[in-house]
């Protein structure tokens, strides 16, 4: 079984390979993706407004719930995107060198264009910190440049306070250096994963499981240790691995699961009716899990994962309603296949990647109600969404596109993992 990509100028590289190298593409994925980025900057535009701050505890508790994790949905799509061609060809990863190529085409052109460009605003600039309003941004250092134009910066924040992921004016940035150490992991786990997907999801979900808890628990093991970080120093190092890639190596391993358990069903000698029937049984059980752990989630408040066990259910549950609902009949699938959904997934890393800038630059420039009101909210979304959506567009015609075609000249006589 295969979907269509859609037909518009902003055309996906990687899906028109796929298409031609008879590769399925899942047309729900894109739209999970397009409201996923819309759930990352909803919820950055409610933390500014400060609408988060004023509602009740249960619309609280579904928006932190919700929208305050919208990342980890990304993170499950990547691994589902990036790891179905392997599940089609039976586990065949193909060659290194084009896949590498084809993924740093695919995430670090923009990424340092964006990265370029924040570094001109805050030298031209007096620009605030959109939380702390009284607080201007620092102009960064070389070394702060360095470390994150190579994407080293969320590592390096484990160690030093005076790293600054996306230089105070991109924070969203820090999401990228998990994503490229997935696309490193990768190759070296594919084939075992297609063999062993049961065992490899565990060995995920301990990693991530013994990661969280280490830094829940960072005071009593320092204590053993003979240290004593101090409790700002705790709350530092918990904030920072929050950001690093094991902390999400169980969600990126739910998506390559989701990649295999596609494929087998759609290539398995079940009727298409009875796949339905039983993907929209799992779609309503996934759903009603999924907004349980939310609300439970939520009622940390803020973009933390402390509840370690019902955060890793929440991912566990947003894996399969996506996965099932992409297996659901058609008319199911709708909110998420129709053609203006899938556009804005095209164009969506772009918007992941500005749309911080612009509350950042419309704070900066304008004197923004924060208090709170569904106004306030309103405001401050006329003001960034349209240029953020402008650049989205800009981005994905002309420079991503490009750039991967380029890319894409490289190992086009083997199909790769990324096609």
């Amino acid at each position: 079984m295969r979907g269509e990509g859609t037909s518009h100028h902003i055309t996906d590289p990687g899906k028109e390979a796929r298409s031609r190298a008879g590769i399925p593409i899942v047309p729900a994925f894109d739209g999970f993706r397009a409201f996923a980025i819309l759930g990352v900057v909803a919820i950055h535009l409610i933390q500014i407004s400060g609408v988060a701050n004023t509602v009740d505890d249960l619309v609280g508790r579904m928006i932190w719930g919700s929208f305050g994790r919208a990342v980890e949905a990304l993170f499950i799509i990547s691994g589902f995107v990036v790891y179905l061609p392997t599940a089609a060809r039976n586990g065949e990863f193909g060659s290194f060198i084009p896949y590498a190529i084809r993924r740093g085409a695919r995430l670090l052109p923009a990424y340092w264009l964006i990265v370029f460009l924040s570094v001109l605003l805050l030298a031209t600039f007096a620009l605030s910190s959109p939380v702390l309003r009284d607080q201007t941004l620092a102009v960064p250092g070389l070394g702060n440049v360095l470390l994150n134009l190579t994407t080293l910066a969320v590592p390096a924040s484990m160690f030093s306070s005076d790293v600054s992921v996306g230089l105070g004016i991109d924070p969203p940035l820090w999401t990228l250096s998990s994503e490229l150490v997935f696309y490193l992991v990768l190759p070296l786990v594919a084939v075992f994963f297609f063999k062993r997907p049961v065992l490899a999801l565990l060995v995920s979900a301990f990693l991530t499981l013994a990661w969280m808890i280490a830094f829940d628990n960072v005071q009593s093991l320092a204590s053993d240790l003979g240290l004593d970080p101090g409790a700002g120093e705790e709350l530092r190092l918990g904030f920072a691995s929050e950001q690093q890639f094991p902390a999400w190596a169980f969600s990126f391993a739910l998506g390559m699961c989701g990649a295999l358990a596609w494929v087998r069903l759609n290539r398995s000698e079940r009727s298409r009716q009875t796949i339905e029937s039983r993907a929209g049984l799992a779609m309503v059980a996934s759903l009603g899990i999924t907004i349980v752990a939310a609300l439970i989630l939520g009622g940390d408040g803020a973009f933390t994962r402390e509840k370690v066990i019902w955060s890793m259910v929440f991912s566990a549950a947003l894996a399969v309603f996506m996965v099932s609902m992409s297996l659901c009949r058609p008319a199911w699938q709708r909110p998420f296949t129709g053609e203006k959904v899938r556009q804005l997934g095209d164009i969506s890393y772009g918007i992941y990647l500005s749309h911080y800038v612009f509350i950042t630059v419309a704070v900066s420039a304008f004197t923004l109600p924060a208090g709170g009101t569904i106004g306030d909210f309103l405001l401050l979304a006329l003001i960034v969404l349209p240029p953020t959506l402008l650049y989205g567009y800009l981005s994905a015609r002309f420079l991503e596109q490009p750039i991967r075609r380029w890319a894409r000249k490289y190992g086009r006589t083997r199909p790769t993992a990324d096609q």
